[in-house]
């Protein structure tokens, strides 16, 4: 039993060690869009959720983790471990009126820990991705002056968080949750004046390196309220700050030359450190659900963020960045517990819409999806395996703009141990 303990941890450490290059080392299209803000804010939660059209606020369960509301923890079982990692692909489409190009992300989703203090308090670790910046935009521009030349603007990394969290059930069915997140990671933007044709003029760009390590809370409750035919009804509420993550930047200019595809050095003009800080919106989450235990459960969610508020670098106000809203419908059903693999298996469903972060041309980049999935038991175990379905569509292609449309798979896998129940036979 302590050897298991163990392994269990020993994995852990090495999955988080592994992690960062892990996100970083799959992502191979750019998205256009993820000049805004912070980037693509991760869209991808735990497979379960992502099936049922991101809906969470007021799910809980006691074999899988929900980080959606950290008051869903409380439905971990007092003797139980559960260990809970996923994964995910998505293949992206873009295409303009006239253009359109093709690429796959692959990443994991998340690595989560839950452990039980005792009956009324119990604490949640992992970490997953935050964010994703990547893309790369020229533009050739012809100058009488100077003659041809070419503006090129691009941007890599992302951000992650690491998180301890924790619920509290005072009486049963209210439970009280926060997330305790550190936030890391890195961004590296750069913009480029090059003279393709010309041998004798040197090109010039301009590099920004932006290291964020924050610390951020967010907070949850949830109410589960039992009904005289053993169904119940569910509401949760998740509450983000609005928050300051500091950053500190290494600021360069210099001029170069280009001769087989390799870049050269030729004279430093700027080179500078500062500190400077990106306040992060508030985000405001409200779910209802409704469930009968074993059987099946519905819910909806609206989620609210303030990205009107979003300043880079504490000042650099994003003008393109408005206030958005995402409504999330969605369930799953089991059809018989005690039944043959498939009737004890989990079908899920679910779509949303969301109205979008960023205003471009007097247009809304707004998102809507439809999604799928099932959860598999592995027999003679606690352990489920977690597959989601989507296709998700972003922006248009009227007023010169860009469509993404997203074809993503998840799979997840979700095991509850016994942790602290003590054998009697060995």
């Amino acid at each position: 039993m302590l050897k298991r303990k163990i392994n269990y941890l020993l994995v852990f450490v090495a999955i988080l060690a592994a992690f960062p290059n892990l996100a970083e080392a799959q992502s191979v299209i750019s998205s256009p869009y993820s000049r805004f803000g912070v980037g693509n804010v991760n869209s991808f939660n735990n497979p379960i959720n992502n099936a049922m059209g991101g809906v969470g606020y007021g799910f809980q369960r006691n074999n899988s983790i929900n980080y959606m509301n950290p008051a869903s923890y409380a439905g971990i079982d007092t003797v139980s471990l559960v260990f809970d990692i996923g994964f995910y692909s998505e293949w992206i489409s873009l295409k303009t009126d006239q253009y359109n190009s093709n690429g796959n992300n692959t990443s994991l989703s998340h690595i989560l820990f839950g452990i039980p203090v005792g009956p009324k308090l119990k604490f949640v670790v992992g970490i997953m991705p935050m964010s994703s910046v990547n893309f790369t935009t020229s533009k050739d521009i012809v100058s009488p002056e100077i003659g041809k030349y070419r503006e090129e603007y691009s941007a890599d990394g992302g951000l992650n968080k690491a998180a301890l969290g924790f619920a509290y059930e005072p009486i049963n069915n209210l439970s009280f949750g926060v997330n305790f997140e550190y936030i890391f990671g890195n961004y590296y933007k750069a913009s480029t004046i090059s003279f393709p044709d010309s041998l004798y003029m040197f090109s010039s760009r301009v590099e920004n390196n932006y290291h964020v390590r924050s610390l951020n809370i967010n907070l949850g409750v949830q109410y589960f309220q039992p009904l005289n035919n053993g169904d119940k009804l569910g509401i949760g509420i998740v509450y983000d700050y609005l928050s300051k993550f500091p950053t500190d930047n290494i600021l360069s200019s210099y001029t170069f030359t280009t001769s087989a595809g390799l870049d050269y050095l030729k004279d430093s003009i700027r080179e500078a450190t500062e500190s400077n800080s990106i306040t992060y919106p508030a985000t405001i989450g409200l779910g209802f659900s409704y469930e009968r235990p074993n059987k099946f459960f519905v819910g909806i969610d609206g989620k609210y963020e303030t990205w009107s508020d979003f300043l880079f670098q504490k000042d650099l106000l994003n003008n393109n960045l408005v206030n958005s809203f995402r409504l999330s419908m969605g369930g799953e059903w089991k059809p018989d517990a005690y039944g043959n693999f498939f009737k004890k298996s989990i079908y899920r469903f679910g779509f949303f819409y969301d109205d979008g972060m960023i205003e471009l041309n007097n247009t809304r980049i707004s998102q809507l999806g439809i999604s799928c999935g099932f959860g598999f038991p592995i027999k003679k175990s606690n352990t489920m395996i977690n597959l989601s379905f989507e296709y998700v569509k972003r922006g248009t292609t009227r007023n010169d703009l860009i469509q993404e449309d997203y074809f993503r798979l998840g799979l997840s896998f979700s095991a509850k141990d016994m942790w602290f129940f003590k054998r009697k036979y060995q």
